[in-house]
């Protein structure tokens, strides 16, 4: 046979050869689809990100939560008020620094004279104008001092006032204690006008500056354990310091029957009505006030 023949059959052949298999597609005929899990063959998200060793988190379904909501965190409602309180104890034990410093002498003066009746005396004939300013400044520190002791005596029992602010509450108990102390003294004013008291009325109301002055002074102490001793302590704390101011106003009371020593001999009728009208009185109507309030 001659070779272009053969050569022209072989070719032929290999036609016949191709024509028979079958069309393969876009498949590939050697891949095992059978062991490939289900997931596989579901449509793969396309990774259009430039980074190929960027790792996406696996999304993991929140699990509901059940008969509880999410709790907001609650803010401290005293917060506030204990800033107020400390800037208060700040300003006093400040100004009572302050007084010290300025008036150190006479302060002493005034300790001495509590217990002592020529002291007190010679402290009562040699005040001039710049003395009596001084007293008059250590007296409205007591009105502050005495001020803020009722507020934390309120706020020890529950008695609040109806402003808000423990600024405003202060100030406000301030005014109250600046109140009784000036109706006292206008009282004092109509019976030395009544009655020919006003020299003696004159050295009791100098006794009860010079008292009054003592008990701002003693109150610092007794305000700063009130708020912050532990918390088991601060109720006998409170009344520690009703006590104290109760022995201080009994020795003014005693201090004040040695300057009306004559009249509570000679009329023990007009002496009686004082004391009934100006110093128990008020305390009665104060007591009334507190147990029907704590009740």
């Amino acid at each position: 046979m001659p070779k272009r023949l053969r050569t022209l059959l072989l070719f032929l052949s290999l036609l016949n050869l191709s024509a028979g298999l079958p069309a393969q597609g876009s498949d590939n005929p050697f891949e095992l689809i059978d062991r490939l899990p289900e997931e596989s063959t579901a449509d793969a998200p396309v990774d259009t990100s430039d980074n190929p060793f960027e790792v996406y988190p696996e999304e993991e379904a929140a699990e509901p939560v059940i008969g509880k909501a999410p709790v907001a965190p609650v803010e401290d409602p005293t917060d506030p008020q204990r800033r107020s309180i400390v800037f208060i104890h700040l300003l006093l034990v400040l100004l009572v620094t302050s007084m010290w410093v300025l008036f150190r002498d006479l302060l002493r003066q005034c300790m001495r004279a509590i217990a002592n009746d020529n002291v007190m005396t010679q402290l009562y004939r040699r005040r001039s104008g710049g003395q009596i300013s001084a007293l008059w400044m250590c007296y409205l520190f007591f009105l502050l001092s005495a001020g803020f002791f009722l507020y934390l005596v309120s706020l020890e029992f529950g008695l609040s006032l109806p402003i808000n602010g423990v600024w405003a509450s202060w100030l406000t108990f301030a005014l109250l204690v600046m109140g009784a102390v000036g109706f006292k003294l206008i009282l004092l004013g109509l019976v030395g006008r009544i009655y020919p008291l006003r020299k003696e009325l004159s050295r009791y109301t100098f006794l009860l500056m010079v008292f009054s002055i003592l008990v701002g002074v003693l109150l610092v102490p007794i305000n700063l354990l009130i708020s912050y001793a532990p918390e088991d302590y601060r109720h006998f704390f409170l009344i520690a310091g009703l006590v104290v101011l109760g022995v201080v106003y009994l020795l003014h009371l005693v201090r004040g029957l040695f300057i009306a020593n004559y009249y509570v001999g000679s009329r023990p009728l007009h002496f009686l009505l004082y004391i009934c009208t100006i110093e128990v009185a008020p305390l009665l109507l104060v007591f009334r006030y507190l147990s029907n309030s704590l009740a």
